[in-house]
C-alpha cells in the first residue's frame, strides 16, 4: 500500500525575513519610485529642516541648548539622535504635561489630548515639545513618546511604514492608547507631528475598520503638523451622519519644509481634511517653526478649528472646516 503522504519537494528557501521584505518592495515598487522622485525634486529644501534656529523671540527651539534644563540634557538629546541604539518609550500616554495654573472643569475631564512626536526625539525633546503645546492650548497633554533609535534608523522606520506599508511596533501601542481613550471619553484630540502623522494615518485606518470603534470615531479630532504621511482618510457615511468630517482632520504645513513637501503637500489627492499652508515659510521644527504661527492663526487667518482651542478656548459645533485642498 502506497502512503498518501508525499515528501515536500519544494526547496527550503533561506532568509524568510529577507524574502518577506523583498515582497514588500515588489508590491510597493510604484510608491518607492514615487518617493525617490519626491526626495530628488525637493532636495533643495533639506538644509532648512532645522534652520533658522530661534526664528522669533520667545521660542524654545529643539536644537538650542538654552531650551533644556542643563547642558548635559542637551548633549543627551544630541547623543540619542546619533547613536543607533534601541530605546524604550518614556511615556505610552501616561505622562501628562500640565499648563501653568490649569484648573480642571467638568468639560475638560470629558476630553483627552495626546501628542505624537516625530523622529529622532529623545525624552527631553518630547517633553519640551509637549510643554509648548500644553502652554499654547492651555490643556493637559498626554505624551505618546515614539522613542528614537538614532536618526538614520528612525528615517528607515518612517520609510518602511509609509512607502512599504509596514505598520511597525511603534504604531500599535499608540493605536491601543487612542482606542482606550475613545471608549472612555467624550472627546479625544490627537496632535501629531512629522513621523507622528504616519502613525496617526495607521490609527485612523484601524479605527474605521473596527465595527465597535467606528461608533466612536466622531469623537476624534486629529491635527497634523508638518505632516509627512502620504494619506489620511475620513469615513464618508459617518461624515454624512454627523454633519462634519469623521474623524475630523486638519493639516498645517510650511511651504519650504522638506518633509511637508514630500508629505501632505505632494498628496492632496489622498489627504482628507483642510490643509493650511504658509507658502514661503521655512523650517520643520515644531516649537520654533510651527507652534508660534499656529497660535497666532498665521496659517489659517483664524479659520481652523485648532486655532479656536488656543489659550484654553473651545470651538463651537459650527467651527468644523470643510475639506480644502488648495495650495
Amino acid at each position: 500500500m502506497t502512503s498518501s503522504l508525499q515528501p515536500d519537494s519544494s526547496p527550503h528557501l533561506p532568509f524568510p525575513r529577507l524574502r518577506k521584505f523583498a515582497g514588500r518592495i515588489v508590491r510597493n515598487r510604484r510608491s518607492l519610485v514615487r518617493d525617490l522622485g519626491l526626495v530628488a525634486r525637493n532636495a533643495s529644501a533639506l538644509p532648512w529642516i532645522v534652520f533658522p534656529v530661534k526664528s522669533e523671540p520667545g521660542v524654545r527651539p529643539e536644537f538650542h541648548p538654552d531650551s533644556y534644563q542643563s547642558r548635559l540634557e542637551y548633549l543627551s538629546v544630541l547623543g540619542q539622535m546619533i547613536l543607533p541604539v534601541e530605546r524604550q518609550s518614556s511615556s505610552e500616554g501616561t505622562r501628562v504635561v500640565m499648563p501653568p495654573n490649569f484648573q480642571w472643569t467638568e468639560t475638560s475631564k470629558q476630553s483627552k489630548w495626546f501628542f505624537l512626536n516625530g523622529i529622532a526625539t529623545a525624552p527631553a525633546m518630547a517633553l519640551l515639545e509637549t510643554e509648548e503645546l500644553a502652554k499654547t492650548f492651555r490643556r493637559p497633554i498626554h505624551l505618546i513618546h515614539t522613542p528614537t533609535f538614532g536618526a538614520v534608523w528612525d528615517l528607515w522606520d518612517a520609510i518602511t511604514a509609509r512607502t512599504l506599508r509596514k505598520d511597525g511596533k511603534l504604531a500599535k501601542p499608540a493605536f491601543t492608547i487612542v482606542r482606550n481613550a475613545l471608549l472612555s471619553h467624550e472627546h479625544v484630540v490627537l496632535l501629531c507631528y512629522s513621523q507622528g502623522t504616519i502613525i496617526a494615518s495607521y490609527i485612523v485606518r484601524k479605527i474605521l475598520k473596527d465595527p465597535e470603534l467606528r461608533l466612536h470615531a466622531h469623537k476624534l479630532e486629529i491635527y497634523c503638523l508638518a505632516g509627512v504621511a502620504d494619506s489620511m482618510h475620513v469615513d464618508y457615511p459617518l461624515t454624512a451622519e454627523h454633519g462634519h468630517p469623521v474623524p475630523y482632520v486638519e493639516h498645517f504645513a510650511n511651504g519650504q519644509d522638506f518633509f511637508a513637501r514630500i508629505g501632505v503637500l505632494s498628496h492632496y489627492y489622498a489627504t482628507s481634511g483642510a490643509v493650511f499652508v504658509r507658502p514661503e515659510k521655512r523650517g520643520h521644527m515644531l516649537t520654533d517653526h510651527y507652534i508660534p504661527g499656529i497660535a497666532r492663526g498665521d496659517y489659517c487667518q483664524g479659520r481652523s478649528r485648532l486655532n479656536h482651542y488656543v489659550g484654553g478656548k473651545s470651538p463651537g459645533p459650527e467651527d468644523f472646516v470643510a475639506f480644502d485642498r488648495r495650495r
